[in-house]
């Protein structure tokens, strides 16, 4: 080979350099940048398209807004936000801050207003003086000066007071916000000077009897009416009520001490008598009295029951003395005669012994009580006269007496039935005399005696007041003739109807049953009982008929036929069509019964004794057997039959044998005609 010709060597292998990124790799990266950018774009106009604006309005105007929850845009003064619940919070300087749940609903443009609370303010109090107590809205806060904390914000009313200064009040606006108002008070005195000069010097000043000085003096009283005193040994007070002002001075520099009267201390046995000196009255012992120095002064005294007494006494200028007088008693005799013997006499309260005496006492009222065991104690006052004689002459009565007597005339039930006291305490004889025209068997004549007192109602029971112990109950009604009226007499009801209904009115009045009742039926009588019940048919007899002459009428209004008019509610023409006989001529305007009362009352003062309707009395029906010598006391008929007596006549009687007050029917059954009225006795138990 020759020198144009190199020879060739081997290089070594070496393989390319790779590249760092290749296309493909650089195609992805920018596509996911692209799809997050496109979401992001898409999600932002979703949410600006589906988001509502929200307007927070907040009082005060300015408060932090503080939303969490979810994702929120503020635009301007509105927040984007998607419908939801969202948690809201806001805060201002001053106010309190608010937590609350914000519910984001469907509108496009939502408002809301939240209002926060002011913090309460502070208010520091200051007074001259200090020391002035603190109320605000009436409560005590404190004294002066003192910081009030805790004041909401508003109008508070303020009060300051301290002694001897007027009070202060003011209305003070709290503004809150946590911030310190400060009220600064001077307090007005509630005093003047008050300047006393006197001639003499030197005497003590009084201020409503407190001790304030010596004249000359200036001191600071309180405003208001004051009693002032000038006093110095040896001479007169000098006093004066003051009107102080406060603010207001006063000088009173002429005051002019005069000596001092003579004083006596007048004390008398016994106490109380009256005092004169001079002729002019002091009052009663024990009393002081100022005398005129170096005068001689008549003193009196007097004292009713007492003799007179008369002392002279001169004193010097500022001499005390006291003056004790024992009064002289002024005696005069009374004359004392008392029925039982053992009775005792009691004067003033004391027990002076044996009523029957003749007692020595003052000439003066006196308190006489004679008393006896088992009677009523009489009392009285007397005053005794000297030279005059008098005396007491009384017979105590016995407890029951006395009880008697304090009786009421006229009473009244819980059912409005008015009832007179009548006490018999007489004799007489029931029935009637065979020979007497319309006289029936069963009217047998008895003697009887009547001891017992006793009440009657003075008409007979009505519908209106039966009502009240039955509701249900209808007396009926005579072919188209009501019987039902409130004040006409209750008719149609049994005689243990009539017995039950007394019962029940003893226990409206608190009184002792008459009837025993055993499952609604009357099965006896207590005749110690004070309760209501029926009058006995002989206590009817002798209200009915018996008159003050010891005479007895045969018929309501008199002894003879006919009936005058006006009598009484009988058989009349007016119910001819109603009933077989009636009275001829007669007619008293009712056809059936007429309302209670309505009619003249009898001469004990009771209504429809006679006519109306006939009653119901307490005695089961017997015929009793004469007996010229034999006298009952009180009775109460048999102790058992079948049936029950009724007395007097009614609107449906008009013959001789009925309208006569001897007539006796009796029964057990319920009657168109037969009512009842009521009685008592004056007081429960046997006499």
């Amino acid at each position: 080979m020759n020198d144009d010709h190199q020879p060739i060597h081997p290089s070594r292998f070496e393989p390319p350099q790779q590249r760092s990124r290749c296309p493909s790799l650089r195609f992805r990266a920018g596509a996911v940048v692209t799809a997050v950018a496109l979401l992001a774009s898409i999600g932002i106009a979703w949410f600006l398209l589906t988001g509502k604006a929200v307007y927070i309005q907040t009082v005060p105007a300015g408060a932090a807004v503080d939303i969490s929850g979810g994702f929120k845009l503020k635009l301007a003064d509105r927040f984007l936000l998607r419908p939801g619940e969202y948690r809201l919070r806001l805060s201002a300087e001053g106010y309190r801050p608010l937590t609350t749940t914000l519910t984001v609903g469907g509108k496009q443009d939502q408002e809301y207003r939240f209002e926060l609370s002011r913090l309460p303010g502070h208010l520091a109090v200051s007074s001259r003086p200090s020391g002035a107590g603190v109320t605000v809205d009436g409560e005590p806060r404190g004294t002066t000066p003192l910081t009030v904390d805790e004041l909401a914000h508003g109008r508070h009313q303020v009060r300051l007071e301290v002694e001897r200064h007027l009070p202060y009040e003011q209305a003070v606006a709290i503004e809150g916000l946590d911030k310190t108002q400060k009220l600064n008070i001077s307090l007005d005195p509630a005093w003047a000077e008050v300047t006393l000069r006197s001639t003499p010097a030197g005497a003590e000043v009084f201020v409503d009897d407190d001790s304030v000085g010596s004249t000359p003096l200036t001191a600071e009283i309180l405003r208001g009416q004051r009693e002032v005193r000038v006093k110095l040994e040896g001479y007169k007070a000098w006093r004066r009520t003051l009107t102080v002002k406060a603010g207001e001075s006063i000088a009173i520099t002429d005051i002019r001490l005069q000596p001092a009267d003579a004083l006596v201390r007048v004390r008398t046995r016994p106490p109380g008598a009256g005092v004169t000196v001079n002729g002019e009255y002091q009052g009663v012992s024990p009393l002081e009295a100022a005398l005129e120095p170096g005068q001689a002064a008549d003193i009196r005294l007097f004292k009713q029951g007492y003799q007179r007494t008369a002392r002279s006494v001169k004193l010097a200028s500022g001499e005390q003395r006291t003056l004790d007088v024992t009064l002289q008693p002024q005696l005069a005799a009374i004359s004392v005669q008392a029925e039982p013997a053992a009775a005792r006499l009691w004067v003033d309260g004391k027990d002076v012994g044996d009523a029957n005496r003749t007692v020595k006492l003052t000439a003066r009222e006196h308190h006489i009580e004679i008393r006896a065991e088992g009677y009523q104690p009489y009392e009285t006052t007397v005053t005794p006269r000297p030279g005059i004689e008098q005396a007491i002459r009384i017979r105590l009565m016995t407890l029951r007496e006395a009880r008697l007597a304090a009786m009421k005339p006229v009473i009244t039930t819980a059912a409005g039935q008015e009832m007179k006291l009548l006490r018999p305490d007489a004799r007489f004889t029931t029935g009637a005399s065979r020979r007497e025209p319309g006289r029936r068997a069963n009217e047998t004549r008895r003697q009887i005696r009547l001891t017992r007192g006793f009440y009657l109602s003075l008409q007979e029971v009505t519908n209106a007041q039966y009502r009240r112990f039955d509701p249900e109950h209808r007396s009926g009604d005579v072919r188209g003739h009501s019987l039902d009226g409130e004040r006409q007499p209750v008719v149609n009801i049994s005689w243990q109807e009539a017995a039950r209904y007394c019962n029940w009115l003893s226990g409206k009045d608190g009184l002792t049953p008459f009837y025993r009742e055993d499952n609604g039926a009357v099965t006896g009588i207590n005749a110690g009982a004070d309760g209501y019940r029926l009058p006995t048919e002989v206590e009817w007899a002798w209200a009915a008929r018996y008159l003050a002459d010891g005479s007895l009428l045969k018929y309501p209004w008199g002894d003879e036929m006919p009936p005058p008019e006006n009598s009484g509610n009988y058989a009349d023409q007016s119910a001819a069509n109603l009933i077989g006989r009636i009275i001829s001529g007669y007619n008293d305007g009712h056809a059936v019964t007429a309302a209670a009362g309505s009619l003249p009352a009898s001469g004990r003062g009771l209504y429809d004794i006679g006519g109306n309707v006939a009653e119901w009395v307490n005695d089961f029906y017997d015929i009793m057997i004469s007996g010229a010598d034999r006298v009952s006391v009180d009775p109460l008929g048999p102790e058992n039959g079948d049936h029950h007596v009724i007395r007097g006549s009614s609107w449906a009687h008009g013959t001789i044998t009925e309208l006569r007050l001897s007539y006796r029917d009796y029964g057990s059954e319920p009657r168109n005609d037969v009512g009842f009225r009521i009685a008592r006795f004056m007081e429960g138990g046997k006499q």
